[in-house]
């Protein structure tokens, strides 16, 4: 468990590092992308050039905007994927810390009594996670039959 639980703090910080790398990428590339758009079309103007010379840098700029969107839909899934580890994380701390205070009951019973409720608590949160997943899937898919 506390293996497991190791790996899942390494992954979360790796996937804090990616969510980070994204969101720069982006925002440097939309910086960049609307630099490409403006120069397109100020170019022209202040160097009486003809508008047949703006559009490299116009479809360089649509482009680039394009590539940052697509980093922007990656830091979205990082987003995800950094709350969906975040929560494995708590759920790991707190079941370990309620295994932990079985040591202070002072009788066998009362452990083997909190043991079970403890097993049970987390057979039913497990179970509403999925009922969660469940609810949530259905939704998706209407979302998109309204979107067509």
């Amino acid at each position: 468990m506390m293996i497991n639980l190791e790996d899942i703090k390494e992954f979360y910080t790796w996937s804090q590092k990616q969510a980070k790398a994204s969101f720069i990428l982006a925002v440097v590339m939309c910086i960049f992308g609307f630099a490409l758009m403006i120069a397109a079309i100020v170019l022209p103007v202040v160097f009486r050039l003809s508008f047949q010379m703006s559009i490299i840098p116009a479809v360089g700029g649509v482009i680039t905007e394009l590539i940052a969107g697509t980093a922007l839909v990656v830091y979205r899934n990082s987003l995800l994927q950094l709350n969906h580890y975040h929560k494995a994380l708590h759920e790991d701390e707190r079941f370990l810390s309620s295994v932990n205070l079985l040591g202070k009951f002072s009788t066998v019973e009362a452990q083997d009594d909190m043991l079970r409720e403890i097993i049970r608590s987390e057979i039913q949160m497990n179970l509403d996670g999925l009922k969660e997943i469940e609810n949530i899937k259905p939704n998706k898919s209407i979302e998109k039959e309204n979107s067509k």
